[in-house]
C-alpha cells in the first residue's frame, strides 16, 4: 500500500517537473515575438550656425564735397593748349597796380590781395596781368627767335619756346584773370622766387582773396606748364579754398564737374 502511495507521489512530481519544462520551452519560443521591439535611436543633427553677412560700407565718392557751383561761370574758364581762347577774345578790363589791367569782375579782389600783402610790409610788384593776343604773340615769337640758333630749326625752337612762354591763345593772361606777382626788389622769374617772404605770404593767403597758385611744382604733367611760383589765377574764394586744400589744379577741378 505504501509502495503504491510513493509511486503515486513520484509520478505526480514527475508530471509537475515535466509540465515546468514544457512551459519553459513554450515561453522561450513565444517571448521574442511578444516583447516589444526597442525604439530606434534618434540622432539629432544640430542646425548649422549661420554667420550673418555684414552690410558693406559704401565707398565714399571722391571729392563728394566739391562746391555746388556753375562750372561754366566766367571765373572757372579753363585756358590751356587743349582749351585755347579765340584770337578776338577781349574781356572788360580795369586798371590795377603798376599800370596793369585785370578783368573788371575780379579787379577788386586783386587790389585787396595786393593791399593785404602791403599791409604786412611786403614790397609787391605786378609784372604782368592782362595781355591781349597780339602781345602774347609778340612775346612768344621773341622767345622762338632766342632759341633758333641753339635748337637748329624754327620748328624745334617753337617747341622749346612753348615750355617757357604760352602759345598765343593758350595764355591765361589773355583771359584777364591771371597775374604775375613778384617782390619789387627780387623780380627773378625762376624757382628761387618761391623762397622770398612775399611768395610765401602769397601762397599762404591767396585763397582768402579768391586766388590759386596756378602752376604748382608737382603738377606740370597736368598743367603742361613749368612751375611758376609767381603766377596767380582768380577763381573765387569758394573754389580757391577747395582747390588748394585738396591739392588740385584748375584742370583737375574742372574735370570733377564733367
Amino acid at each position: 500500500m505504501l509502495k503504491k502511495v510513493l509511486m503515486g507521489v513520484l509520478l505526480a512530481l514527475l508530471l509537475v517537473v515535466l509540465g515546468i519544462v514544457v512551459y519553459a520551452r513554450l515561453y522561450a519560443q513565444v517571448l521574442p515575438e511578444t516583447l516589444p521591439s526597442p525604439s530606434p535611436e534618434i540622432t539629432v543633427t544640430p542646425s548649422p550656425t549661420t554667420t550673418p553677412t555684414p552690410t558693406p560700407t559704401p565707398t565714399p565718392e571722391p571729392y563728394a564735397d566739391k562746391p555746388d557751383i556753375d562750372i561754366n561761370s566766367w571765373e572757372y574758364t579753363l585756358v590751356n593748349t587743349a582749351s585755347p581762347l579765340p584770337k578776338d577774345y577781349s574781356p572788360e578790363i580795369t586798371a590795377v597796380a603798376n599800370s596793369q589791367y585785370f578783368d573788371s569782375r575780379a579787379a577788386d579782389a586783386l587790389n585787396e590781395f595786393i593791399a593785404g600783402a602791403k599791409a604786412e610790409g611786403l614790397t609787391v610788384y605786378i609784372t604782368s596781368a592782362y595781355r591781349n593776343y597780339s602781345t602774347q604773340e609778340y612775346l612768344f615769337n621773341r622767345k622762338v627767335s632766342q632759341y633758333i640758333a641753339s635748337e637748329g630749326s624754327e620748328e624745334a625752337a617753337i617747341e622749346k619756346a612753348k615750355t617757357i612762354v604760352a602759345y598765343p591763345g593758350t595764355s591765361e593772361h589773355q583771359l584777364g584773370l591771371a597775374c604775375d606777382i613778384v617782390d619789387k626788389y627780387y623780380q627773378y622769374m625762376n624757382e628761387s622766387i618761391a623762397d622770398t617772404q612775399l611768395s610765401q605770404w602769397l601762397a599762404a593767403h591767396c585763397t582768402e582773396y579768391g586766388f590759386i597758385l596756378r602752376y604748382p611744382k608737382d603738377k606740370t604733367d597736368i598743367t603742361g606748364v613749368m612751375y611758376e611760383p609767381w603766377h596767380y589765377r582768380y577763381v573765387g574764394k569758394e573754389a580757391a579754398v577747395y582747390i588748394t586744400n585738396n591739392g588740385l589744379t584748375l584742370e583737375e577741378f574742372v574735370a570733377l564737374y564733367k
